[in-house]
């Protein structure tokens, strides 16, 4: 099983991970989704946010922006990441299941490509 994290704001990616208030955990297994899940990330600080991430035993955050301090945090716990996505939840999940986050139609303004950090 596959666990993959996105911080959402309405039915979008939020804008920046590390203040976003809810987080979506989509399990997927045999190329399916077979689980969906929100957490409140409200009042977190990004030590909290890396920790939940850890405990819920996340291999992927899909976002759109992440500070320098956030990425490290996330680096350094060894969860993989997809940062300058953005777009409509239900649209990203099913690109992410179809290998297709890097289609132009996901980056982010004034991005070429996603820029991922695979997990060690």
């Amino acid at each position: 099983m596959e666990r993959v994290a996105i911080p959402v704001f309405h039915s979008r990616v939020a804008p920046v991970l590390d203040t976003s208030n809810r987080l979506i955990v989509v399990d997927f297994e045999d190329g399916q989704e077979v689980d969906r899940r929100e957490l409140s990330l409200e009042k977190m600080s990004l030590f909290e946010r890396t920790e939940a991430l850890c405990r819920l035993e996340v291999h992927c955050v899909i976002c759109a922006a992440i500070s320098e301090t956030m990425f490290r945090l996330i680096e350094s716990k060894k969860i993989g990441l997809i940062s300058g996505i953005v777009g409509e939840l239900d649209k990203i999940i099913h690109a992410y299941l179809c290998n297709r986050l890097d289609d132009a139609c996901f980056a982010m303004p004034g991005m070429l490509r996603p820029v991922t950090k695979d997990a060690h």
